[in-house]
């Protein structure tokens, strides 16, 4: 085999020695699972759109101050969206508020837990002064769609017999606006 990498050959794989046990037939295969992954969005069969958000405060810890977007990135191939009815709608004193889990299959494997989980590719936590959520909206594009957020509710799960991550998220309160600016 011949490739970028001295223990499986592989171009994609990004192996380090403390790593070897990751080098193998799955590794290889990612980039083939997620172009053939892929063809679902370009077919627009993935009705949801999933993006990692990461806010710092301007008031130098979470909650104080203004919340500004820092960096948003949309986790390619678009992962599977299960259907949004685990979310429902409470009644409450402030209006309706949106609540529950919904749950997101085949993420590329290529991801490292750590950057699912919004860290630092060392594994630094999250600045006290940030924040870090999973966002999911319809990709329609006829309209603006709701940026609902979402936080981790469990560590994402690594299912390499399948080629993917699994995540089950649970609904925060305060979404983005519907423009991508954050309400403050």
């Amino acid at each position: 085999m011949s490739g970028c990498c001295a223990n499986c050959g592989c171009m994609t794989c990004e192996c380090r020695t403390e790593q070897a046990p990751f080098c193998n037939l799955v590794s290889s295969l990612t980039s083939t699972v997620d172009c053939i992954r892929n063809i679902a969005t370009e077919l627009g069969a993935r009705p949801y759109q999933v993006r990692l958000v990461w806010t710092r405060w301007t008031g130098g810890k979470r909650g104080e101050g203004l919340e500004e977007i820092v960096r948003e990135e949309a986790i390619l191939p678009t992962p599977l969206v299960a259907d949004l009815q685990g979310i429902s709608l409470q009644v409450q004193a402030i209006g309706v508020v949106e609540s529950g889990d919904v749950k997101v299959t085949e993420i590329s494997p290529r991801f490292t837990e750590d950057y699912l989980s919004g860290r630092g590719a060392d594994g630094t936590p999250i600045p006290k002064d940030q924040n870090f959520y999973w966002e999911v909206r319809s990709t329609r594009p006829d309209q603006l769609q709701a940026r609902r957020r979402f936080r981790l509710s469990a560590a994402p799960t690594l299912d390499a017999e399948n080629f993917q991550w699994k995540a089950t998220l649970t609904k925060v309160a305060e979404d983005r606006m519907r423009n991508g600016g954050v309400r403050g």
